[in-house]
């Protein structure tokens, strides 16, 4: 045989790929022959190398099964160790989940100076234009059914419409409750009375018995009309306004009266500038005056109804001022 085709069998050998007819001819080959009965004679005694062997032999397999067993058992610890780590993973998300629901949410409360108006957006993307001397209190976040706020003093109110989760205004006395409205509150917790005007949608009013939330009727307000409950008496009155005169502060950010009685006027000059203004209550539903507030003084404002009307005011040492006639 050449040697090239010799070197192409061993090469099959080497891979366990002989034919038959291949591993005749290797085997009848003299140096291979040779080689093989040189192997055998200087071979150890068949009944020592079988012990060794066969020790030899049983260690390995005893050692392969400890691998695979050692691998099962690490193969087991892991997936119980990712199920308790999953359980728990999920125990804790739940946990969390829950605290954050039932634990009180946390609040905000933004406040408005004298002459100053502030305007805050609410998580839901709602507006609200807060006049002076007002505080508003929100959750960082609405949870529940409703969007609930609480609201001591002036703000207008520009809701992001959210028909499933109603928007609520909480004042002493009254809850005003929208969807995608536009509405003007006026209440302050030393006033007799809370006041809504309406501007656009709609809106359903809830007359408080009590400061536990009973709720003692409840009224359906439309666009331009004016709600009003008096909270010494309890007696709820509804009636037609143009709701652009008492939504001016906001639009021109001044006080703007057209034709109005001084009932009305009064108790905004008096959040305004922060003063009190002490008028008997038949002049309050007598006089009228139309007239713009941007940043004159009170006691402008005061001296320009003296001199076109038969009223005089007065400024006290506390700092009152008394409105009275001539």
């Amino acid at each position: 045989m050449e040697y090239k085709e010799k070197k192409y069998i061993v090469r099959k050998l080497m891979q366990n790929a002989l034919t038959e007819e291949e591993q005749t001819y290797l085997s009848a080959s003299k140096p291979v022959s040779e080689l093989m009965e040189q192997q055998w004679e200087n071979v150890e005694d068949s009944s020592s190398r079988d012990s060794s062997m066969e020790s030899t032999l049983l260690k390995k397999i005893n050692t392969t099964l400890d691998v695979e067993k050692n691998q099962r058992r690490r193969i087991g610890i892991y997936k119980c160790y990712s199920l308790v780590s999953s359980l728990l993973l999920i125990i804790g998300l739940l946990s969390f989940s829950y605290y954050v629901w039932q634990s009180p949410a946390s609040m905000y409360v933004v406040s408005s100076g004298v002459q100053n108006i502030e305007t805050v957006v609410l998580p839901d993307g709602t507006n609200v234009l807060m006049g002076p001397g007002s505080r508003l209190t929100y959750p960082v976040c609405f949870k529940g059914g409703k969007r609930m706020v609480q609201l001591n003093g002036q703000a207008f109110f520009d809701v992001a419409q959210d028909r499933k989760h109603p928007f609520v205004v909480q004042t002493q006395g009254m809850d005003i409750e929208a969807l995608g409205t536009a509405f003007e509150v006026f209440n302050y917790e030393k006033d007799k009375s809370v006041e809504t005007v309406l501007v656009s949608g709609k809106i359903k009013v809830a007359i408080l018995a009590d400061e536990e939330g009973t709720v003692k009727s409840t009224h359906l307000v439309s666009p331009n009309e004016k709600i009003t409950l008096n909270r010494e008496s309890q007696e709820v009155s509804k009636q037609k306004v143009d709701a652009s005169r008492y939504t001016a502060w906001y639009n021109q950010k001044m006080l703007c009266f057209q034709n109005e009685k001084l009932s009305m006027i009064i108790p905004r000059l008096e959040k305004w500038y922060g003063r009190n203004i002490i008028c008997p209550q038949e002049l309050l539903e007598k006089y009228r005056f139309t007239f713009k507030v941007r940043d004159e003084s009170l006691d402008r404002i005061l001296f320009i109804m003296q001199r076109s009307s038969q009223l005089k005011y007065e400024e006290k040492d506390n700092g009152d001022y008394i409105l009275s006639l001539k």
